[in-house]
Parts: C-alpha cells; structure tokens; sequence
C-alpha cells in the first residue's frame, strides 16, 4: 500500500493542493480566487493511482477558503477524467463540460450548503 499526504499551500493570489505518494506529486490543483468565482486547473500524472486520489484532490480543493466563499467554479481537467468530474459534481448544483484539446473546461455553480458552510469558517 502506497503512502499518500495531501499538502496546501497558498501565496497572496493563489493556492495549491497536491496529494504526494511516496515523496513525487501525484495529483495536484492550483486554484485562483476573484471574488465570487474561483479557478481551478486540475493535474494528475500518468500511470497506476491510489484508490480515490482524485475524490481526495477535489475535496481538498473545496475546503480552502477562497472556493468556500465563492459560487462560480470554473475548473480545466484532463478530458475523460470521470473521477475528476464526479468529484466536482459532488459539490455542485449545475455543471456544464466542454472538450478543447485533451483538456475538459468546467462551468459550475457551487452547492448552497458548501458556500455557506464557507461562509460560517
């Protein structure tokens, strides 16, 4: 079994999140937030995975503060990534999906309950 952490880390304008298994990054996201809508760019290397890296990725995502606080989430992903995508669904009301290149553009509306959790923290 493979030994997995989640890390956080944020500068004055960004934040990123990357889960590492045996000392190399295996998923990873770097988010922005603007006001009410946030930014997400989802990354996962290639090859054999933990089971549920990517839930833990996007949960871990959804609990920093600037995606708490907003209500539009626009993410990119690898095209085809369904973990990925129902991972973001989990925390959203209404999702829209768009190919361009190898890569899924994201349009969503954050759940009611996560932003106003967000809000109460």
């Amino acid at each position: 079994m493979t030994d997995t952490s989640t890390l956080a880390r944020t500068t004055d304008d960004t934040s990123a999140v990357a889960i590492v298994a045996d000392g190399r990054t295996i998923a990873s996201a770097d988010v922005q937030g603007r006001g009410t809508s946030v930014r997400v760019s989802f990354s996962i290397s290639h090859g054999h995975l933990p089971i549920q890296v990517r839930r833990r990725l996007v949960d871990a995502v959804f609990e920093l503060p600037e995606v708490r606080g907003s209500r539009a989430v626009l993410a990119t992903l690898p095209l085809g990534d369904v973990d990925l995508l129902n991972g973001l669904r989990a925390h959203c009301t209404a999702m829209s999906t768009r190919a361009a290149g190898a890569t899924c553009l994201v349009d969503a509306i954050m759940d009611i309950r996560d932003v106003d959790e967000g809000a109460e923290r």
